[in-house]
């Protein structure tokens, strides 16, 4: 029935012109997206039935088009407004050059020339957002920060049984809240900002797509969530010198420091939100990606927590941590997607 309505919809706006639909792989987004292909041209048709979740995505690409980003312009919308046509940006994810080609000469400059982009959309939507007019949250604060939080409580934690003291790690994420809320330099933060989001053109030039779930936040966030995700696997060295090739970026000394002390406290945060994700999808849903995903995001929090000296201050949740790696954890988790 989707693929019926894109293409009516996709026939009434090109005037009859013939064209291939194909319909693209879903991974955790309820959106069903399809490549249209004419004799000269390429489309991408989604369909999404939450409209809110769509109003924000209008939004953020008509602001996004109208400061000449690098993100698809909308190019027609229907009048239930559930349904949309945008530029089709590239064949491939920076996601899949990554894995087809690892840490090759054309990867590290695609990787310098996303932070690149990602720092000139930070500066240029400086007071250009809305933040009403958000999906979910309007501002990383202590609502989303909490939520992240429970979702590896309740994903990770609770469905693979592990032992802890409830009141005392619940007033440690009190604690990991209020340090994280009070992070700067802040602006737009995309939020699901990694590899697999990233478009790359035939020319080598990338862009941003899904960037729906937009909000307030701090601004190195974006930038570990992509350098630090699980399945591009980059070196320490690498992402030391793409954390600094980002933060010399900005002029002022304070601004540079600022975002070097917040590496590691919003590490530890995407870790978390992250893992927590892969429990959901993976242990729940049983989406092949995610389940894949589980272990490389299990040895990444635990490897941040056994060099991270801060995690002292957070016993209960170290301690948490220090059990995902456990052959008892290694053996629960093969037992849940056996089951």
């Amino acid at each position: 029935m989707n693929s019926v309505y894109a293409q009516q919809f996709l026939e009434k706006y090109l005037l009859g012109k013939p064209f291939e639909l194909v319909k693209l792989p879903q991974s955790g987004s309820t959106r069903i997206n399809f490549l249209a292909i004419t004799d000269d041209k390429k489309y991408i048709i989604t369909y999404n039935e939450n409209i809110q979740e769509n109003e924000s995505f209008f939004y953020f690409s008509q602001i996004f088009s109208q400061l000449q980003l690098n993100t698809p312009q909308v190019l027609a919308i229907s009048e239930d407004r559930n349904i949309y046509i945008q530029d089709f940006l590239g064949e491939n994810t920076l996601s899949e050059i990554i894995s087809e080609q690892g840490l090759s000469d054309n990867v590290r400059l695609l990787v310098s020339q996303t932070l690149e982009k990602l720092f000139h959309l930070q500066i240029q939507t400086k007071d250009k957002i809305d933040y009403s007019k958000t999906f979910e949250y309007e501002a990383y604060d202590q609502f989303p920060i909490m939520h992240d939080l429970y979702y590896f409580k309740n994903f990770v934690v609770d469905i693979l049984e592990l032992d802890y003291h409830k009141s005392t790690l619940l007033k440690e994420f009190q604690k990991i809240t209020c340090l994280i809320e009070k992070i700067e330099p802040k602006g737009l933060m995309i939020r699901d900002f990694q590899a697999r989001n990233i478009m790359v053109s035939k020319d080598h030039e990338i862009s941003f797509i899904d960037y729906q779930g937009a909000m307030y936040g701090p601004f190195i966030y974006d930038v570990i969530s992509f350098l630090f995700q699980a399945k591009a696997n980059f070196s320490e060295i690498f992402k030391n010198e793409m954390l600094e090739f980002y933060i010399q970026k900005f002029e002022h000394k304070e601004s540079q420091e600022q975002l070097r002390n917040s590496i590691k406290p919003i590490q530890m945060m995407r870790f978390l939100q992250v893992l927590g994700a892969y429990g959901f999808r993976g242990l729940i849903q049983r989406k092949s990606h995610f389940i894949e995903s589980i272990e490389i995001g299990i040895e990444n929090i635990t490897k941040f927590a056994y060099h991270w000296e801060t995690i002292k201050e957070y016993p209960e949740l170290e301690k948490v941590i220090l059990q995902l790696n456990t052959e008892k954890t290694k053996l629960k988790i093969k037992d849940i997607l056996n089951s």
